[in-house]
């Protein structure tokens, strides 16, 4: 910096930004500190005495923070400095004092309270037996500005990122599945009536609600809404109420938060995440905890929820597709579902009907599955008997379509020749006159059902001659019943 002279003191010329009655260091200085070298600084150039005080400044310090001279005089460097850096700044003094040097970063803030990023370097000076802190400050908001701009745009990569892999990993899981059709079939005046109703709604972002009985095909219905609605680019996300367990369902909807329960080792996105600008497909809606029915009417009416283990509030944009083999309206008045969430979910009703009322499809959907399992199992069935599609068309099909689908892919199995052989007795039940037996509750029916098909497999539940194949069901939709009715396997004494 030169070497300083010794001192004499200036007695009043405040407009300057010297302080009355004190030393003025530059006085003393040589050339390289001049009046008009200081006053071309870029940026803003301070002198403080040893306890933090302005005594001279550069006209450009007046000018960019709106101050005037007599205010600036003797204030201490914090009076410019907000709050959020005052101990940056005093630091940064107390570095200089004792002999130290150094460039920081802090805001200072304008007369009209604007903040203003600056970074500062300082030096100590000693003149005499007085010791001075000067410093310059370049103004850094473009830089800042830049950066903040950088920060966003990494953060929305990283965003992205994740939707990908949420993508990626969901769509993984999803090619392991088997869903069992690949187009809607059939031609009859109810299913048209269904796909009328698809093409009606499928366009818009208001909540469908899918019913109809196990087998009919409830999730075909929600995948060709959502490959018809803007949405389409973006995969249909699924989660089946039934087969999760009460206790992990909240986390498969709406995620954890590392050590959220035992066992939650990393922080996981729930289905809710994955879906944000996509479509959520909940089927067997009706199987939904009590406890949870409350947060997912929440997300119905304001797009936002908490990760388990979590306070910080997620906003997504999701489109509800939900889907029930139950009547609600009965679940509402025995109070097992909530009247509110079941007034969200049932803005847009579409009833998939059952396979007994559309007999007229099942020849399509036969030589569609026979050429389907046929191909896989490399056979060639070139013929079904007019026998044989009469015992399938007059069969009630109490599983539906899937049921039939199980039906045709045992006697593609069982087929040695060209003609499709049946290899399961469809015998049509036997119907009761009115009065002639007391009418039981259907869950008291599936129940004695379910239990009977189990015993008859010795309760063996999957496979190939397991219970849910039996009775045209997925094992695990067959475990989730199995739970909810309080069937158990029965305990044989030692």
């Amino acid at each position: 910096m030169g070497e300083m002279g010794k001192g004499r003191s200036r007695k009043k010329t405040s407009g300057q930004g010297r302080t009355e009655n004190a030393v003025d260091p530059l006085v003393l200085a040589e050339e390289p500190f001049s009046e008009s070298v200081i006053e071309s600084l870029p940026g803003l150039f301070w002198i403080l005495d040893e306890q933090g005080r302005y005594i001279r400044w550069n006209k450009n310090l007046e000018i960019s923070l709106g101050y005037s001279a007599d205010e600036l005089s003797h204030q201490h460097a914090n009076f410019l400095v907000h709050p959020d850096h005052h101990s940056t700044v005093l630091q940064g003094i107390q570095t200089c004092l004792t002999g130290g040097q150094g460039s920081i970063e802090y805001e200072l803030v304008t007369k009209n309270g604007r903040r203003i990023p600056y970074s500062g370097s300082a030096k100590r000076v000693q003149l005499g037996e007085s010791i001075y802190v000067i410093g310059l400050a370049v103004d850094i908001s473009a830089r800042k500005d830049a950066e903040d701009a950088l920060r966003k745009a990494l953060l929305e990569i990283e965003k992205l990122k994740e939707q990908l892999q949420s993508d990626y990993t969901y769509l993984t899981e999803e090619i392991r599945l088997d869903h069992g059709f690949d187009q809607i079939i059939g031609q009859s005046d109810a299913l048209k009536y269904v796909l009328f109703k698809v093409n009606q709604i499928a366009t818009t972002e208001t909540t469908v609600l899918i019913l109809g009985e196990t087998g009919t095909g409830k999730e075909l219905i929600a995948r060709a809404i959502h490959d018809a609605s803007p949405r389409k680019a973006r995969p249909l996300v699924k989660v089946n109420c039934a087969t999760l367990h009460p206790s992990l369902i909240e986390s498969e909807l709406f995620g954890h938060e590392k050590g959220a329960f035992t066992g939650a080792l990393s922080r996981r996105s729930g289905r809710f995440e994955v879906a944000n600008g996509a479509t959520l497909f909940l089927d067997e809606i009706g199987e939904l905890p009590p406890e949870l029915q409350g947060k997912l009417l929440r997300i119905l009416q304001e797009g936002e929820f908490e990760r388990l283990g979590s306070s910080r509030t997620v906003k997504v944009d999701v489109r509800i597709i939900a889907a029930t083999n139950r009547n609600l309206e009965e679940e509402v008045r025995q109070r097992r579902f909530r009247e509110d969430l079941w007034y969200r979910l049932n803005v847009f009703p579409i009833t998939v009907p059952p396979l007994r009322d559309r007999k007229n499809d099942i020849p399509l959907l036969v030589h569609s599955f026979v050429n389907r399992y046929g191909k896989r199992l490399g056979k060639e069935i070139q013929t079904i008997t007019q026998r044989a599609m009469k015992t399938l068309q007059e069969y009630p099909w109490p599983g539906n379509v899937r049921e039939l689908e199980n039906v045709i892919e045992r006697a593609v199995i069982g087929t040695q020749g060209s003609s499709l052989r049946l290899t399961d007795r469809l015998d049509k039940p036997r119907a009761h006159p009115v009065g002639g037996e007391r009418i039981r509750a259907l869950d008291e029916v599936e129940r004695e059902h379910i239990t009977k098909t189990l015993e008859k497999t010795y309760w063996k539940v999957s496979g190939k001659d397991g219970a849910a194949a039996l009775l045209g069901l997925n094992p695990s939709t067959l475990r989730g019943r199995m739970r909810r009715l309080g069937i158990r396997r029965p305990t044989v004494a030692k």
